[in-house]
């Protein structure tokens, strides 16, 4: 906190004549929640003429409702800025929508910006198809993999260097498995995001057509061959016990703090959770790639929580919402978030930063899940996807992992079936906005 209120201190607080409320509808909860509104009192305080103002909503679905609700108002009361998890960044960007592109607003309201001063690979998933910056995020994420260090070694690997493939995981997953008698070695987040969108972005092949997805016509181009041949992969591991699915009825992270799995393919924004409860050396590492791919992998796809900005508010609470979002973008802010929430920094000044201020050092993992953002400068195939009805897409990808595992369907025709009813709601979708 204390880097955030000497940042306020850099502008003298006076008295403000009419300040100007500032709301921010948000659905982040626990230490996010908490860092939100310890930054927008830290703005407060250094810009007395506003009052950013979080108000907290249970998901981003409802956060959209409000919104479309508010629109057919005669005056509609939605927010100058809203926080929305990646899912939703198709819904709330919608071309012909209240999204205010960010950089545009900072541009039009005077504030700085720099597009360079990002990272590439934020750049790239959070533009539209012109380049202008859409959101800023909030709560930076990648995949990771969490791996149980001392097991890892115990059963003679080196988990550095026997990981970083997915065949090298696969051997050491067996290993685990067979040395406790057919137990759980691995675990699994998300498979949607990790073991589709990711891997697919990873190996330079796209998750939907027109920059995946930033055309108004879009449709799901996933190679399924590709697909299914990892999903069987991994439907193999579950059967002899070394990955246990979602189906097995334990939650993932709670499998591996447990220590009933000594390996977690998970989000980086589990760092502060995973360091603070599992009783054991953790070693964070990359995402693995396929080793069958001549090409090294791509950047991995940025995922959690960004900030986006609405039109259509007066033009106080408009600026008010630039001088924040201008705030969010600072080095210490990020640096700030980085240390509070383990955030990636958003920009080359706020890892820099991150870095000066001994962040890195004490949470290595950082650099780790950095490194996967920086790495080769994205293509149209590893962007993230911007699709409306993402957040069931994703439900739909993740049931046919579930069928596959539980024997109801074998992989590639369920994630046909996947692909067929995802096409189907982008159909409905398209439709419904004409």
């Amino acid at each position: 906190m204390r880097l955030l209120f000497l940042l306020a201190a850099l502008v003298a607080a006076a008295p403000a004549s009419a300040q100007t409320p500032v709301r921010v509808w948000h659905v982040l909860s626990g230490p996010s929640r908490t860092a939100l509104e310890t930054m927008a009192t830290a703005f407060n305080t250094a810009n007395p003429d506003y009052a950013i103002k979080p108000v907290a909503m249970t998901q981003s679905s409802t956060v959209m409702s409000r919104i479309d609700e508010e629109t057919r108002r005669a005056k509609p009361e939605y927010p100058p800025l809203v926080i929305v998890s990646e899912s939703a960044s198709g819904d709330i960007g919608a071309p012909g929508g209240l999204a205010y592109p960010v950089s545009s607003l900072l541009t039009d309201m005077a504030e700085p910006y720099d597009p360079d001063a990002f990272m590439p690979a934020v750049r790239a998933s959070y533009s539209d198809r012109n380049g202008a910056l859409l959101a800023i995020p909030f709560l930076l994420t990648t995949p990771v993999l969490y791996v149980d260090a001392k097991s890892v070694q115990a059963a003679g690997f080196d988990p550095v260097k026997d990981l970083k493939t997915w065949s090298g995981f696969e051997a050491v997953a067996a290993k685990l498995s067979a040395a406790g008698g057919g137990s759980c070695a691995a675990a699994m987040q998300a498979p949607s995001w990790i073991a589709v969108e990711n891997l697919l972005a990873m190996h330079d092949r796209p998750f939907a057509s027109f920059d995946n997805g930033r055309g108004g016509d879009a449709r799901i181009a996933a190679d399924v061959d590709f697909l299914s041949r990892h999903l069987t992969r991994l439907v193999d591991m579950a059967r002899g016990g070394a990955l246990r699915p979602r189906t097995a009825g334990v939650e993932p992270v709670a499998a591996f703090i447990g220590r009933a799995c000594p390996m977690l393919l998970g989000t980086s924004g589990l760092l502060a959770h995973v360091r603070a409860r599992a009783p054991f050396e953790v070693a964070v590492l990359p995402l693995p790639f396929l080793d069958d791919v001549t090409n090294p992998p791509k950047p991995s796809l940025p995922g959690g929580f960004a900030v986006w900005a609405l039109r259509g508010r007066p033009p106080a609470e408009i600026k008010g919402a630039a001088k924040f979002a201008a705030f969010l973008a600072t080095p210490e802010a990020q640096a700030w978030l980085a240390r509070e929430i383990r955030s990636i920094p958003s920009t080359f000044e706020g890892w820099k930063r991150t870095q000066a201020d001994g962040i890195v050092n004490a949470e290595p993992g950082l650099a780790v899940a950095a490194s996967e953002l920086a790495g080769q400068l994205p293509t149209a195939a590893s962007k993230s996807p911007r699709l409306q009805g993402k957040a069931e897409i994703d439900g739909f990808f993740d049931a046919a992992f579930d069928f596959a595992f539980q024997g109801l369907k074998q992989p590639r025709p369920a994630l046909v079936d996947a692909v067929q009813r995802s096409d189907m709601l982008l159909r409905q979708r398209r439709e419904g906005d004409r």
